[in-house]
């Protein structure tokens, strides 16, 4: 899942900085994006394996997650930065970029065919990030419940759609690359 709105955030500054201030991404800005994505992720991850918070099952006991119950001033505050750092900041630089975006489109009348172009990609961008906004997000209100002490309205049977569906989220990229990409 970080790893997933990380490269969506990434995509949408890259479009940022493409559509809005005129410059072409190289390669090798494209694998330090990458790598970066991945170290941001893994560092993510593996705090719990360090101790800030732990690994447990989740309430309905198919699947782990990191530990929302816990009350520890250590482990609620990982909870609070991790919502933050994952899930708020990243959608507020997409919110930004692609903000930017409509309106430098919106502004510009010339090159349309490119406009056209570069419209179609900030679309399937779009769709690809609300599509992940829409499955994730039901979790992670579950999840901010269980953390701040509401877990008795998350029943077992309540936590397994939203858990299932957030982690179905990576296998709908595809499905929207091939069908708004005539490349693919």
């Amino acid at each position: 899942g970080i790893v997933s709105i990380m490269t969506l955030t990434v995509l949408a500054y890259e479009r940022y900085i493409r559509v809005v201030h005129a410059k072409v991404i190289d390669f090798s800005w494209s694998w330090r994006a990458i790598t970066y994505i991945w170290l941001y992720s893994l560092a993510w991850t593996g705090a719990p394996l360090l101790g800030w918070n732990r690994y447990t099952l989740e309430i309905h006991g198919l699947g782990c997650s990191v530990d929302w119950k816990s009350k520890d001033p250590n482990d609620t505050s990982f909870v609070l930065l991790f919502f933050l750092s994952c899930l708020v900041a990243p959608v507020g630089i997409m919110a930004y970029c692609y903000g930017h975006i409509l309106y430098a489109v919106r502004m510009t009348v010339h090159v349309i065919k490119l406009l056209k172009y570069e419209k179609k990609v900030a679309k399937m961008c779009f769709l690809m990030i609300s599509t992940f906004l829409i499955c994730w997000m039901p979790y992670a209100v579950v999840s901010l419940l269980v953390t701040y002490g509401y877990s008795n309205l998350v029943t077992p049977t309540v936590a397994i759609i939203p858990s299932f569906f957030a982690k179905s989220s990576t296998a709908y990229n595809p499905v929207i690359y091939i069908f708004m990409s005539r490349k693919v």
